[in-house]
């Protein structure tokens, strides 16, 4: 059911924004429409976190001068919470969203950094294999770095998620894992190294080799550049001349970098040369 102004006492109830695929604000079971200007200083208040005023004035209204910019801000302020009473708050010179309003966001980066600390990643437990956009359509400088930073994310989780299905024998949905990966970046190597060792661990050497030489082929046609040696010996066996078709190693092969040094290691094992 959709609304333009809610009621003081539906203030109780939870609100939600939603920035993934576009702007939704919804409040208990209300959606709420907002202009443009409130849209963005919505965002721009989940995104960046509580802001001083003058900030936010300079960041949405640029373009005209500070004491014009301070009034469009607190115009805006005043007319979303007409709308929402106390969806924004300003206190020491600050705007912030208020506290009962959570976001998709805030919400996502969080499983991700708790996904990223635990091991046990199981096939109901996956990150969404779908990347979905931030705001598509709006190009401001604060949203272009967000999206990127959490398509990033995104992919990390991904490629995390495949690594352990796959070191727990659950290799359909670690495959199916990291071929998402690989179609939300398809120059990123790492997804790719996530896939064949997928293939690698269930014993489809031709389809690692396969999947290689796509990755190779791409690189080739996009950039002018050949794999990392480091992928193209996983996949050859060039360790100490050892041919492609040969056993992988008993060591691990290294998949990620964990961050601040050492390595998570996969799953690809077998006799040593």
């Amino acid at each position: 059911m959709a609304s333009s102004v809610v009621p003081e006492r539906t203030m109780t109830k939870r609100g939600h924004l939603k920035l993934f695929d576009g702007f939704r604000l919804e409040i208990g079971d209300d959606r709420i429409h907002l202009a443009d200007s409130a849209q963005r200083l919505l965002a721009y208040l989940t995104i960046q976190g509580p802001s001083p005023r003058t900030v936010v004035a300079g960041s949405l209204w640029g373009e005209a001068p500070e004491e014009r910019a301070l009034g469009s801000l607190r115009t805006t302020v005043w007319r979303i919470n007409q709308v929402v009473p106390g969806l924004v708050t300003g206190e020491h010179r600050e705007v912030a969203l208020a506290s009962f309003v959570s976001a998709d966001v805030t919400e996502f980066a969080h499983r991700v950094t708790a996904r990223s600390t635990d091991s046990g990643t199981r096939s109901h437990d996956l990150p969404n294999l779908r990347i979905r956009e931030l705001l598509p359509g709006w190009y401001e400088d604060w949203v272009v770095f967000e999206r990127d930073r959490l398509r990033q994310l995104h992919l990390h989780a991904l490629e995390a998620a495949a690594t352990a299905l796959c070191m727990g024998g659950e290799y359909a949905a670690a495959l199916d894992t990291a071929l998402a990966a690989v179609r939300g970046d398809p120059l990123r190597e790492s997804a790719r190294r996530a896939v064949i060792l997928v293939h690698l661990a269930e014993g489809n050497l031709v389809e690692a080799h396969r999947e290689y030489q796509r990755f190779r082929a791409l690189l080739a046609g996009e950039l002018g550049v050949e794999p990392s040696g480091r992928l193209t010996s996983l996949v050859t066996g060039r360790n100490g001349d050892r041919q492609y078709d040969a056993p992988a190693p008993t060591v691990p092969v290294p998949l990620f970098d964990r961050p601040g040094g050492g390595e998570y290691s996969s799953v690809v094992q077998g006799p040593v040369r």
